[in-house]
């Protein structure tokens, strides 16, 4: 008997299932990967389609008894430790193919509620919600076996991943993501003030956060975080990582303090706005918001510790007032000393001196008539003017 046929005699008789058991055992020494596919089809009764780039000869034991699934894994296996891999048609035909061709092939795209935990080759779309798929996919690449037909691509207007590979593989960088997905969730916090202006506070925090000119931060972007002041409600709204946030809501509560005497001082000095101008209406709101009427020379006004005067020497204006009340006439400011719209003046002034050797041809136009004088050398500026004269007076 031919050698070739003796092994494959060997092979089938090592792989064919037990008659009274539905388990299977497995051993190859220098086995042809051809006749092991066709062996393993044939017990699963399944049909197998095998490329032609598929040869090689696999060494495999197996000293355990298999059930139906775990022969089928162990069929898995044994490809992708050569590099080939499976694809499963609709009609329950499988292909095998060299796994780096895999990738393109029509492999299931799964779900999260889909188990598949082998060396299946499958996709997966991952949604990410707190960071960002352009930053991410590179770190998954790493870890993916890209030379195996793996591969991770992102997509970055829906922000989600989309991981090709072995199911177990893409489980593990699925896993990965969510963790990390998970670690970059950004809660909000909201703290009313008391005190303090808002706005003042967020330019503070700002001021102290923003790194040194000639210094580099290599602080990650979700790591820094966001705050705005609502100038409407007074309040300060912080979002970022929760260590961050419980720094800067302690800071906020220090200086977020009652003043030692009834109201605070603060000097604006205006750029486009003039000073008297805007303490008037100042003034006014103010006497609408104590609903106090106020006694006021022209440039001052005092009530309740309330005083609003204008410098016009620097187009400045001083207020004396309670924190919230300086809040709200500080926004009247800022919206009030804004830019004006502007006119573009363009001029040119040209310069004409009389001399021999300007010719000059002029016509001029007038309700009683007109006269055209033509540059032939003989006329000059002065007389071109004094016929003008006369030619209006006429």
């Amino acid at each position: 008997m031919h050698k070739g046929k003796i092994l494959s005699f060997i092979l089938c008789l090592l792989l064919v299932p037990n008659a009274f058991s539905t388990e299977y055992s497995a051993s190859f020494k220098n086995a042809d990967i051809n006749e092991f596919i066709n062996i393993v089809g044939k017990n699963l009764h399944k049909t197998i389609i095998i490329d032609p780039a598929v040869r090689g000869k696999i060494n495999v034991r197996s000293y355990d008894l298999l059930n139906e699934d775990q022969y089928y894994q162990f069929f898995l296996n044994v490809l992708e430790v050569y590099g080939f891999a499976t694809v499963e048609t609709a009609d329950n035909v499988i292909k095998v193919i060299r796994a780096k061709d895999a990738k393109v092939a029509a492999i299931p795209v799964v779900d999260d509620g889909e188990i598949y935990k082998g060396d299946e080759m499958v996709t997966r779309v991952v949604p990410v919600l707190n960071v960002s798929v352009r930053e991410l996919a590179p770190l998954l690449r790493q870890l993916n076996d890209n030379a195996g037909g793996g591969n991770v691509v992102h997509y970055g207007p829906s922000n989600v991943l989309m991981i090709t590979g072995r199911a177990a593989v893409v489980n593990r960088l699925v896993e990965i993501v969510h963790r990390v997905d998970k670690a970059g969730n950004q809660d909000v916090d909201i703290i009313k003030l008391k005190y303090a202006s808002a706005l003042d506070l967020v330019n503070l925090i700002t001021e102290i956060q923003t790194p040194a000119k000639g210094s580099s931060s290599n602080i990650p972007s979700i790591l820094k975080p966001h705050v705005v002041a609502d100038e409407r409600t007074n309040s300060i709204i912080i979002s970022g990582d929760p260590k961050t946030r419980s720094r800067i809501i302690a800071l906020v509560k220090e200086l977020d303090n009652e003043l030692k005497s009834n109201g605070n001082t603060r000097v604006f000095y205006l750029k486009y706005a003039k000073a008297e101008e805007v303490a008037d209406v100042l003034k006014g709101i103010s006497d609408g918001m104590t609903s106090v009427s106020s006694g006021s020379n022209n440039k001052s006004s005092t009530q309740d510790g309330l005083a609003i005067e204008s410098h016009e020497g620097t187009n400045a204006i001083i207020i004396s007032a309670q924190p919230a009340l300086m809040a709200s006439l500080s926004s009247v400011i800022r919206q009030l000393d804004i830019r004006r719209a502007q006119v573009l003046v363009e001029a040119i002034i040209v310069e004409i001196t009389e001399g021999h050797g300007i010719n000059l041809s002029v016509q001029f136009a007038t309700p009683g008539g007109g006269t055209q004088f033509l540059g032939n050398g003989g006329l000059t500026t002065g007389d071109a003017i004094n016929s003008m004269r006369n030619t209006i007076s006429g």
